[in-house]
């Protein structure tokens, strides 16, 4: 009964309502689901309770993606749908360190500027739990938000939108929904405004390094992850930052920047960004995706 429910739901002649739902029905079950938790103690943290509501939410999560795929876009092999091959190729492999090596080349460069006019000092030393906190870090968020945002949120965008707008798009969703941890920044206009700029810079470059992978989401995996993971370690461990220092160099957060809304960061996307295009053009595979997607032939 529950099965057909939820195909009729998912096939419903409404097709954006199951996609513009689907992430906060699955945010509720994840809240709901570690409330008894208050009933058993009263000194779990906000922090930790809302840390297994997002894990429990991931999770709901990956149960309803294979039916997602069967049901939505016709698709039996889940993994395909969503870039992932199973086991690493030697290709894949490649293109981990590939990107895992441009994240570092990024924020090598975001700190050279702050480097060469002293605004940051460096302090060597990293223990051996905050390396493994990096490490899982890097790959927690790398997966996690690649398997939603160039996994599972662009197919959708294709089938409603084409291929193009989808790519758009699903940036442009990707900036605003990182944006709303900044909301207690007290960010102005023009910070708020380089950090979205920035982080929808860093949306194309995910979906276009996609492509260049012929559809294999791992060197997007490699590339957030990397930069999620070592932006950790760096602000937490190897640099202090001076309160004198310039947010369009750092990035805006007060005391926890994004080096992605900064000017560097941006320039340095946008660069990546028309390597990419010409990549393309090398390859003879124009940036273009006039025709419209069906739930039929869903993975970009």
């Amino acid at each position: 009964m529950l099965t057909v429910l939820w195909k009729k739901w998912l096939l419903q002649g409404c097709r954006w309502l199951p996609t513009v739902s689907f992430i906060p029905i699955l945010y509720f079950l994840g809240w709901l689901v570690v409330q008894p938790l208050l009933l058993f103690s009263y000194e779990i943290s906000p922090q930790r309770l809302s840390l297994l509501g997002t894990i429990f939410t991931f999770s709901f999560f990956l149960v309803a993606l294979p039916s997602w795929a069967k049901y939505r876009w016709r698709q039996e092999d889940i993994f395909r749908s969503l870039g992932l091959n199973g086991l690493l190729t030697i290709s894949e492999v490649q293109i981990l360190l590939k990107t895992c090596f441009l994240a570092l080349s990024l924020v090598s460069l975001v700190l050279t500027p702050l480097l060469v006019g002293q605004w940051v000092e460096l302090r060597w030393g990293i223990s051996l739990t905050t390396l493994i906190n990096g490490i899982v870090l890097g790959i927690g968020v790398g997966v996690a938000e690649e398997l939603i945002f160039r996994g599972w949120l662009w197919n959708e965008l294709n089938c409603l939108f084409g291929f193009r707008r989808g790519t758009f798009f699903q940036a442009i969703i990707f900036s605003f929904a990182h944006v709303i941890a900044f909301i207690k920044a007290d960010l102005n206009f023009f910070e708020l405004f380089f950090l979205l700029f920035g982080l929808f810079l860093l949306g194309l470059v995910l979906a276009l390094r996609r492509i260049l992978d012929h559809g294999s989401l791992i060197g997007c995996i490699g590339l957030h992850g990397g930069l999620v993971g070592l932006w950790f370690l760096v602000n937490l461990n190897l640099i202090d930052i001076s309160s004198n220092t310039p947010t369009f160099l750092i990035g805006p957060g007060n005391s926890s920047p994004n080096p992605i809304g900064s000017l560097t960061g941006i320039c340095c996307l946008a660069l990546i960004l028309v390597n990419y295009r010409k990549a393309f053009a090398m390859a003879g595979r124009p940036f273009t995706g006039e025709r419209k997607a069906s739930f039929k032939d869903a993975t970009p």
